[in-house]
């Protein structure tokens, strides 16, 4: 495989998160603040570096095996939320504000000319779109909810997402890139609201890759 000029570490990239957390929306009031914002986003986030799905128990399994955890080292976190705290806090907010730490690493790429080493057949790029179901339940259900519907007259409330990624032949590395919510839209069927979803983000990729 080909080695690239330019290399870029994982605590590096993190960092372009970590800039988007500096002026998140926040509803409370009062002396209601134990937690920052961007601590719920970062203890949100750091469950993807985890085998446990509660960062906050994690921790302290953590704690309890070698006598200290890492949250301070890893995402200088003093203080760990709770799951419940996260939820509560984050499910307002809109997903796109912190989209901006994709368009940051898009620029990176296209700075340091990374992405000419996943350009393929006249200079294209090669996009990968993957859908993936986030959040399904029975009871809980907002307006922007697809839906299933059982044979029993049950429904089941979901959502789901495109995950798009560049890729290229014999690189193993890929790119993620910020994904597209798939919503529901009025009456159209479950694979019209994934084809549009599917037609916006190739357009929108597509967009991007002109201005770079």
């Amino acid at each position: 495989m080909e080695e690239f000029a330019v290399t870029i570490s994982p605590s590096e990239l993190i960092q372009f998160l970590f800039l988007q957390l500096k002026d998140l929306p926040d509803s409370r009031t009062g002396l209601n603040t134990t937690y920052e914002m961007r601590e719920l986003v970062i203890a949100a986030f750091s469950v993807f570096f985890t085998q446990c799905p509660s960062f906050l128990e994690h921790q302290k399994l953590m704690k309890k095996r070698r006598g200290k955890d890492n949250a301070l080292s890893l995402f200088g976190l003093r203080k760990i939320p709770s799951d419940n705290q996260i939820r509560a806090l984050l499910d307002p907010i809109p997903a796109s504000t912190i989209s901006g730490a994709f368009e940051s690493v898009w620029r990176w790429l296209t700075e340091n000319q990374i992405l000419n080493h996943f350009k393929y057949l006249d200079n294209q790029i090669l996009l990968a779109l993957d859908g993936t179901e986030y959040y399904s339940s029975k009871k809980i259900h907002g307006s922007h909810c697809n839906c299933r519907h059982h044979k029993n007259g049950e429904i089941t409330y979901y959502h789901q997402v495109m995950t798009p990624v560049i890729v290229a032949p014999e690189t193993k590395q890929v790119i993620s890139l910020d994904p597209e919510f798939i919503r529901k839209q009025d009456g159209k069927t479950k694979q019209a609201n994934r084809e549009c979803s599917d037609k916006k983000m190739v357009v929108k990729k597509s967009s991007e890759e002109k201005k770079s």
